[in-house]
């Protein structure tokens, strides 16, 4: 939702001077402003353990690990599950916990278990826990957001009589924060068997799903606040917002789970019409990762855009997507064509194959069933499942976001036809600087706090913002890069989509200061006025790192993941990708810059031995995330440091 507003306030600038127009403020609007000014600040500490260890890459960095070690023998517990359970007591002994669902053993060959703080049998929905594990059984790293003093009771209100009833909460939801919602005097609601103080609301209308409230704790200056939190699905925004439980009239907090963006591909690589032209591309899928083909879940077949990994529908109608008995889905496409309409079954197309591209390619890196990627069928190893990518295109939003739940409910990309370029309008699935951005989107979310945990990188901190769009800007800049492209290639996002060669951006995605000066302390003003140079000081960073990368590995190619004898992914682009995902996995809950870099750096230790250390360290300290840097307590406390280890 944010991503949104900050698109629209983009061209309503861009636009100004040849179409002024009175500001009209709608009720959307006002939602926005209430729920940012209700954003959650949640603060995690990450603390690594490997600074000494030989991490031996013979033995930690394959990718094709075997991942069977996520059951213990005869049904135990599995050894890193234990040692992760260990470390969270050893932390912090006082707290209650439950683990997480999904616990697993990446590519790497680390354990990623993710905890959740209770009390009195209530879940603290600001308080996680992750841990890594070695092969070895010892403790990589462990971040956290726990509560150490959630005993006391001067910092709990506890449940009693005088709690109001979930129906009161969801009412006062769709009263204060001006929710989309009807029927709303008519709702009853239904208990959910099996959990505790969990209900779903019937009779309502303005959501895709039925409404749920259910009771829980969410830290807020210090104290635990007990509060019904409602979760509430339009399409394309979904929110959970926070409702004090004793007074009924509050909101404590609220959270959105969709990401906003406005962008764009032809054949993998070719990020628009500009770069190249389409082809006829024949059996792309990668047998491995796509085990079922892309028209089959291994239990059905599909003769339209629809499979085991992404299924499209245009606008909210399933029954005129293309249907071909044949498989040959070819249809007449053209930058110049007017009528919008008239290429729909071209953009379902597109879209299609893009996801399903970028779903092999990062299975093949390691986002498979058990790091909670999207499939109907996990076909037996591991995760959930039934959470294929439902694709909208040509959505009446016009604009681009994904909606990401946890492991189990599917994601909804929303991909809209963007009009502020002039004519023809601008279809954002032909701009796949604009598509995998937001599908980087979804891979973020099920990453960075573990398969059931949605929102660890939420829009309602600096830090999060930064740390979601920016991998979101880069991973696309990552893939658009050329074979002839040097440290002097700048790219951006949506040039081609917007029309305007910086696209969304304030500044490129560049390696020369005087084109892109951003630096880790531009964050500090950027935390007061905002814009996607949140994103780009962020990606910029990686950008640095991706070409000292390069010196060593080259560029490398793009149109799949080539393993050498070592088992890593060739070339710099499908490398740092690999380490991006890991550090994803690695980082904590509500992670900063500073911890972000740290896990990326851990990524690299556990994949190469740390024989990349200095060539990270160096891209990151140029633009200020150096040895040196310093993370303050406030929002705008960041300190540039740009030494780097002795040893480089």
């Amino acid at each position: 939702m944010l991503a949104k507003c900050l698109f629209w306030l983009a061209v309503a600038i861009s636009l100004a001077a040849a179409h002024p127009s009175p500001r009209v403020i709608s009720r959307a609007d006002n939602r926005v402003a209430l729920l940012s000014s209700h954003h959650l600040n949640t603060v995690s500490s990450f603390t690594t353990l490997d600074e000494s260890s030989d991490c031996s890459p013979t033995e930690r960095r394959g990718l094709n690990a075997d991942t069977h070690a996520n059951e213990g023998t005869n049904g135990t517990i599995p050894y890193y599950v234990q040692a992760a359970t260990l470390q969270v007591q050893k932390a912090v002994p006082s707290a209650s916990f439950r683990i997480e669902d999904g616990y697993y053993i990446g590519a790497n060959g680390v354990g990623h278990v993710h905890f959740q703080q209770m009390v009195d049998g209530v879940e603290v929905d600001t308080a996680y826990f992750n841990v890594n594990i070695l092969e070895n059984g010892t403790v990589l790293s462990y971040g956290h957001s726990f509560d150490s003093d959630a005993s006391s009771t001067s910092k709990v209100a506890r449940m009693s009589e005088n709690t109001v009833t979930p129906l009161e909460a969801f009412e006062n939801a769709v009263k204060l924060l001006n929710l989309p919602i009807e029927g709303v005097a008519g709702a009853v609601v239904e208990k959910v068997d099996g959990l505790f103080e969990s209900y779903t609301i019937k009779l309502t209308k303005g959501c895709v799903a039925d409404p749920k409230a259910k009771l829980v704790y969410v830290n807020r200056n210090a104290s635990l606040i007990l509060t019904w939190r409602i979760e509430t699905d339009f399409g394309s925004d979904w929110l959970m917002s926070y409702i004090d439980a004793a007074s009924g009239n509050e909101v404590v907090g609220a959270v959105e789970h969709t990401t906003g963006a406005t962008y764009e591909a032809f054949t993998w690589g070719t990020m628009n019409p500009d770069e190249g032209f389409r082809e006829l591309i024949a059996n792309p899928e990668d047998k491995v990762s796509s085990p079922f083909g892309w028209h089959s879940d291994g239990n059905q077949s599909y003769t339209t855009l629809s499979g085991n990994n992404a299924y499209v529908t245009i606008g909210d109608s399933t029954s005129s997507v293309p249907d071909s008995p044949s498989l040959a889905f070819s249809y007449p496409y053209s930058p110049s064509t007017t009528d919008w309409q008239s290429y729909v079954n071209a953009s379902a197309t597109q879209a299609f194959y893009t996801v399903n591209k970028f779903h092999d390619i990062l299975y093949t890196l390691g986002f498979t069933e058990t790091a909670a990627n999207f499939q109907v069928s996990n076909n037996g190893k591991g995760g959930v499942g039934g959470d294929p990518v439902q694709i909208v295109v040509h959505s009446s939003t016009g604009s681009a976001t994904m909606t990401t739940p946890a492991d189990g409910s599917s994601p909804r990309l929303t991909m809209g036809v963007w009009t502020g370029a002039g004519t023809p309008y601008r279809d954002s699935v032909f701009d796949s600087t604009v598509l995998l951005h937001e599908y980087m989107h979804g891979v973020t979310v099920r990453l960075v706090g573990g398969p059931t945990i949605s929102g660890c990188l939420s829009s309602g901190t600096t830090d999060g913002l930064s740390l979601n769009e920016g991998f979101s800007d880069f991973v696309p800049t990552l893939l658009r890069v050329k074979a002839g492209d040097t440290r002097n290639t700048d790219y951006t996002i949506a040039d081609w989509a917007t029309g305007a060669p910086i696209g969304l951006r304030s500044h490129y995605i560049s390696t020369s200061l005087q084109t892109t000066p951003l630096t880790f302390e531009s964050l500090n003003a950027l935390s007061s006025s905002g814009g996607f140079d949140l994103a780009t000081v962020w990606a910029t960073a990686l950008y640095e790192v991706f070409w000292n990368l390069v010196d060593t590995y080259g560029i490398g190619d793009v149109d799949k993941v080539t393993l050498g004898a070592d088992g890593l992914p060739q070339g710099a682009r499908y490398f740092l990708l690999k380490l991006i995902l890991d550090s994803d996995a690695l980082m904590p809950c509500s992670a900063n810059h500073l911890q972000a870099r740290d896990a990326l750096l851990q990524a690299d230790r556990v994949l190469s031995g740390g024989t990349n250390q200095c060539a990270i360290w160096k891209g990151f300290a140029k633009r200020g995330f150096g040895q040196d840097a310093v993370r303050g307590s406030g929002s705008e406390t960041r300190v540039n440091g740009f030494a780097v280890p002795s040893t480089c």
